[in-house]
């Protein structure tokens, strides 16, 4: 990124998503809290066939886009054409034969397209060159009684290889099945796989079941310390409204220790809550600039790994207006 300061508004293309840890601190910081973040899911279907959801997202007002379920072993990004390393890869999975490609004497006609247009093989760096803005992955922590994909896992290796991939941040959300301290070390490990290419998002959704039945406590200072010493760069924290009985006024108290430790603080709509009426999305978003943060997400569960057009266009809407919106829309990564 260029040594003056560029606001993540304004910006697109090679001289955002090529951005180090410290440039895409500025970039956000500079944007004086009109940050929007939005979720989609590696494996869906995207919403509209011949383009990914990231590019549909960013097209939506999305500055930044998280994808969820990424796996590093075996990537894909549904509405490109799949790569033949990918066909061989997924096509080894399906058939059990190493190295073979899913032809049609082996699987049926409508698994064949599938295989064909899903976007096998293809990574989070290809689709953020499309779409001209960060492109991040989630890694999960794991607690003791936890199964997963190990390609999925919070590790130092799969950081790295995310980072290998194009991932321009990493996100890590604490679940009820882990401690606080394992959480934290997950991060630390996170931490040291990114280096100083990718920024590492932490915290807690708005999901999960309840932490505690005292929204003052659903996430505490300590926590946010450790987290901060654990080396996350932006702390996550549900929106007002979006747990029982969480008010603009404890969202914000979190917020400015988020901010005394020198870290920033991105508030979520999650459980679901995405899909609500446009009119609700608005008053979340609003709700939330009171809060005094850096960066707001949207989640992923309503229409095919995606929230839809008309709310995460309000949500963009309500926090920067149609001005920054449009222009977040319109802008060519060829630029």
């Amino acid at each position: 990124m260029d040594s003056l300061t560029v606001r993540i508004l304004d910006a697109i293309g090679e001289n955002l998503i090529n951005s180090t840890r410290d440039d895409l601190k500025k970039a956000i910081r500079a944007a004086a809290g009109r940050v929007i973040v939005a979720e989609t899911v590696a494996f869906k279907a995207p919403l509209i066939d011949g383009v990914t959801n990231v590019e549909l997202l960013k097209s939506w007002g999305a500055d930044m886009v998280n994808v969820n379920h990424y796996s590093v072993d075996m990537p894909m990004t549904p509405g490109l054409p799949s790569t033949e390393e990918g066909l061989a890869l997924w096509g080894s999975a399906w058939t059990g034969s190493p190295g073979r490609r899913p032809e049609p004497e082996v699987v049926e006609p409508s698994v064949q397209s599938y295989f064909l247009e899903f976007g096998l093989g293809r990574t989070i760096g290809e689709v953020k060159q499309l779409a001209g803005v960060p492109v991040g992955m989630t890694l999960d922590p794991v607690g003791p009684d936890t199964r997963l994909a190990p390609a999925r896992i919070a590790s130092r290796e799969n950081a790295q290889r995310g980072v290998e991939h194009g991932a321009s941040f990493i996100t890590l959300i604490h679940t009820p099945s882990m401690s606080e301290e394992q959480f934290a070390s997950s991060v630390k490990e996170v931490r040291a796989g990114a280096g100083d290419q990718a920024l590492v998002l932490a915290g807690k959704m708005p999901w999960g079941g309840p932490f505690t039945t005292d929204p003052d406590e659903f996430i505490t200072k300590e926590e946010i310390a450790r987290l901060s010493e654990a080396g996350a760069d932006v702390i996550i924290i549900p929106a007002p409204g979006t747990v029982p009985g969480l008010t603009i006024e404890i969202v914000k108290s979190w917020v400015q220790v988020i901010s005394s430790l020198g870290l920033l603080a991105e508030v979520t709509i999650g459980t679901s809550q995405e899909g609500a009426d446009p009119g609700v999305i608005t008053r979340i978003a609003i709700d939330s600039k009171m809060t005094g943060a850096d960066l707001y997400q949207i989640g992923d569960g309503v229409y095919s790994g995606v929230a839809t057009c008309e709310n995460v266009m309000a949500f963009a809407n309500a926090i920067k207006g149609k001005r920054h919106t449009l222009r977040r829309a319109a802008l060519s990564p060829l630029r």
